[in-house]
């Protein structure tokens, strides 16, 4: 953990005192979710990819390991980083990457869903491999979608996904699970690496190529908890992922079904953007727009702990993991109708 954070740490502060013009553009301030106002690095994936693979080196890893981690995630990576570099890569050309992605952690880290806790659903999981791919690529692949959508403002994503880790690494000591635990505590070392610049002065950013990267990392250390211990439910990894996972599926909803438009094209209109521009009142903070964005987050680790809380708690017990899955689902939705409703005015 001390190697990743130093590595994590150090190279974040080079890129942070790089000339702007080599590690941002102006181009990276386009687009409706965009919400800081100076170019900002946005290549925090090098460092956490760097930093998570060096730690992870000392691990000791069983045989195989390390490379067949390394090399499963190395395409949702690359393409992610190379759309922070060139914004040239399309959507599906990034979502093509992250299934290769999913696909190689399928066959060569034996990372699959193949049980959801319904006997007959279980059986054909288990019987049918394509089935299981099918239904992993999927899974996953919208996870990993799904952490990238809420890495909007300052911290956030990072914050949210330290929570996530460090519950998985609670429950994986729990049964002396040594790889799984670090695993997720190097990640975290990584992320803290790039919290300490992004939070709250937002000096530098996440961007895709982190975004996916941390993404994938997060669940297949959920998947490989629940797969090497059968006391933990497939659905603790559900409910500790069920916030963005919900903010994606709702999005999805929010474009498509209530307004027509294409689901796949950015908007303001998430829950974390209502949050800014209707909670967070930039009088407290002397109207420094950079302090406004990043209390955003605060709100929202809050809510996240909605479902990781329970999560953690009962985490061997499958009716009430899906049970708060739909408190959480049904929170979310009446905030978020509360929130767009003009019952609350805009406070800036």
């Amino acid at each position: 953990m001390l190697i990743s954070l130093f590595i994590s740490f150090l190279l974040m502060l080079i890129i942070v005192f790089l000339p702007a013009r080599w590690t941002s553009s102006q181009g990276d301030l386009i687009g409706v979710q965009k919400f800081h106002f100076d170019p900002t690095p946005r290549i925090s994936g090098i460092p956490v990819f760097a930093s998570f693979f060096v730690g992870l080196w000392f691990v000791d890893p069983p045989e195989g390991f390390y490379l067949a981690m390394l090399f499963a995630s190395l395409p949702v990576f690359v393409f992610g980083l190379a759309e922070d570099i060139t914004a040239r890569i399309s959507p599906r050309l990034r979502m093509f990457a992250t299934l290769v992605s999913v696909a190689a952690a399928f066959f060569w880290l034996d990372i699959g869903i193949t049980t959801l806790g319904f006997g007959w659903v279980d059986g054909y999981l288990s019987d049918y491999v394509v089935l299981s791919l099918v239904f992993t690529l999927l899974a996953v692949g919208g996870l990993v979608n799904a952490v990238n959508i809420i890495d909007g403002y300052n911290g956030l994503m990072a914050g949210y996904g330290v929570l996530v880790l460090l519950a998985i690494a609670y429950v994986a000591n729990i049964f002396g699970d040594d790889l799984v635990l670090q695993l997720s505590l190097v990640l975290t070392a990584s992320l803290v690496g790039f919290f300490v610049f992004n939070f709250p002065l937002g000096k530098i950013f996440m961007g895709d190529g982190g975004a996916y990267f941390v993404g994938f990392i997060m669940a297949v250390t959920g998947l490989m908890l629940g797969i090497r211990n059968d006391e933990v439910s497939h659905w603790f990894v559900l409910l500790l992922f069920i916030y963005p996972l919900y903010e994606t599926a709702f999005s999805i909803y929010r474009r498509k079904i209530i307004h027509k438009t294409d689901a796949s094209q950015p908007d303001a209109d998430h829950l974390h953007s209502l949050v800014y521009r209707k909670l967070i009142s930039c009088d407290r903070f002397k109207h420094r727009k950079v302090i406004c964005n990043s209390m955003v987050a605060p709100v929202m680790w809050l809510l996240s702990c909605l479902g990781i809380i329970p999560a953690v708690i009962w985490f061997n017990n499958q009716a009430v993991l899906i049970t708060w899955a739909f408190v959480f689902m049904l929170v979310y939705t009446v905030i978020y109708k509360y929130m767009a409703s003009d019952k609350l005015k805009f406070n800036h």
